[in-house]
């Protein structure tokens, strides 16, 4: 709790000297334009437009090809050729159409007029070469645009062959911001920090993984946006990113965590905004660590958690039980989900070979049964509530808290035996896709290497279905399986990772709750 409590005064320290830094330089500068009145008028209208806020994760990349550069589209930097909305709905953004000519081939028509930063043409040439790039380069890509060819039409069309037919094939594509790949191929790893891309918000500075400021781009191709600049900056305490907002000091808080919730939601000067609510899971390294390859003991820490203390206890009640993948009451989604059984987790692993010693703590073979829990702020508190829950069977946990940008790398890379990282079963157009990435053998995104020869076999007739009803009960027998052979453990549902805004803030998209969008503004 020390090392918490520090953490949170640093957050506070660094936020309240970064935004007396920038009074200084607003007062410096509005000194050296006191002598024209109407340059001072306009530079202090343009000042009202600038949106300051805080989250939990920040960018360490600009290149959109990288891991850690994920946040680049919510923060209006970088754009896909179609956004995902809240609700699981496609919008379109660069692109302004698309059409299934033939179960694997799909053609797109592009939005006209739209340039790179640099002035370069963001035709169908410019689009083929960024999603050949993340092909070769984006470790996500594999699972949803691989083996796809891109076929250049014309400037303003272009067309996707899919190895497989693919009706949800332009839910793959939301997650693919375009880029200059010939500027990228140009600057090299510069191009971290120096990206070509489309978005209205142009980065004026950005320090990796802590600031990132950006400007209103003037000749940006869709709707002109409202405000001046962004300021964003690492929060990675919830209540320091409460006491933010509270003082005035920032708009908006992007990673609304449970303990500050109930505060935002009793004062009037905030809106808070939560996107449908999601499946919290508890992921186990079954290809890198032994005892999950044993069913018995994947099952048992299932069977010992108190899911009840997770949702009314951790969760304040914003959360509901869990069902399996999906959250509870979708088409797609399971009736039933794991139970919780103290008494017969700890048969299990008396099954299993693993016997109490004299600590509590059991052991096989002269190894105790315990693991590293990889996790991070947002999850910290149900991280200390599972070290107790699965020490009352026997099992011992170490917490190893990272900050929340760092464990995407690590868990593509496989280093961690547990983690409560949020990746995290959601409503979705792309039921098979999403589903793939989590259970699919050799998927990059089931990142626990669970395998299993008939639920491949499930997934890929999943993924190539077309009829809605058909595709709701394949959902449902994948899922009986993994939950039957623990493949991940469920947790529970909630609507976290919400956002709260000082309602100052105008023009927010409901269905785009976390994204930055060119209509939002400063109100007086």
């Amino acid at each position: 709790m020390l090392m918490y409590v520090k953490k949170s005064s640093w957050f506070t320290l660094v936020l309240t000297l970064v935004i007396a830094l920038s009074a200084c330089s607003t007062s410096k500068n509005s000194s050296a334009g006191a002598g024209d009145s109407s340059a001072s008028t306009s530079s202090a209208m343009a000042e009202q437009q600038v949106l300051k806020y805080v989250t939990l994760n920040m960018p360490r990349s600009l290149d959109p090809t990288n891991v850690d550069a994920q946040r680049i589209t919510s923060d209006g930097i970088a754009e896909p050729l179609v956004m995902l909305n809240d609700d699981a709905t496609l919008r379109p953004w660069l692109a302004k159409s698309w059409k299934n000519v033939e179960p694997t081939l799909w053609e797109m028509e592009l939005q006209p007029n739209v340039k790179f930063w640099s002035g370069a043409v963001m035709d169908a040439a410019a689009v083929k070469a960024a999603l050949e790039r993340h092909q070769k380069l984006n470790k996500r890509a594999s699972s949803q645009i691989g083996g796809v060819e891109f076929i250049v039409k014309d400037a303003l069309h272009i067309q996707f062959k899919t190895p497989k037919p693919d009706p949800a094939f332009m839910f793959k594509l939301t997650g693919f911001a375009i880029h200059n790949a010939a500027e990228a191929d140009r600057l090299g790893d510069k191009f971290n920090k120096e990206a070509d891309l489309t978005g209205f918000m142009k980065p004026t500075q950005f320090i990796p993984g802590e600031l990132l400021i950006a400007k209103a781009v003037p000749t940006y191709w869709g709707t002109k946006p409202k405000l001046a600049r962004i300021e964003a900056r690492l929060g990675s305490d919830g209540q320091g990113r409460l006491l933010a907002m509270k003082s005035g000091d920032t708009d908006a808080d992007m990673n609304v965590e449970v303990e500050q919730r109930i505060a935002y939601e009793k004062d009037k000067k905030f809106n808070v905004l939560y996107p449908p609510g999601s499946t919290r899971n508890l992921w186990l390294n079954i290809r890198k660590v032994p005892a999950f390859q044993d069913p018995k003991v994947r099952l048992a820490i299932s069977l010992a958690l108190d899911r009840k203390e997770l949702i009314d206890g951790v969760s304040r009640g914003f959360a509901e039980p869990v069902t399996g993948h999906f959250p509870k009451g979708l088409p797609y989604a399971l009736d039933k989900g794991p139970e919780s059984d103290r008494a017969k987790a700890a048969q299990l692993l008396d099954e299993a070979g693993w016997k109490a010693g004299a600590d509590g703590i059991r052991t096989k073979d002269g190894q105790k049964l315990q693991f590293k829990l990889l996790t991070y702020s947002f999850f910290q508190p149900t991280a200390v509530a599972l070290q107790s829950q699965l020490k009352a069977v026997g099992i011992n946990i170490e917490i190893a808290p990272v900050e929340t940008t760092a464990s995407n790398q690590l868990m593509l890379d496989g280093n961690f035996e547990m983690a409560t990282y949020c990746s995290c079963g959601s409503v979705t157009g792309d039921i098979g896709g999403q589903l793939k990435s989590y259970y699919r053998s050799g998927i990059v995104s089931n990142y626990g290497g669970y395998s299993n020869p008939e639920v491949d076999k499930l997934i890929d007739q999943l993924s190539a279905e077309f009829d809605s009803n058909k595709q709701n009960e394949l959902a449902k027998q994948v899922q009986k399986i993994v939950l039957d052979e623990t493949a991940i453990v469920y947790m529970y549902n909630s609507a976290s990772w919400g956002s709260a805004y000082n309602n100052k803030v105008k023009g927010i998209d409901e269905n785009l709750r976390t994204k930055i969008v060119p209509e939002m503004y400063i109100s007086k």
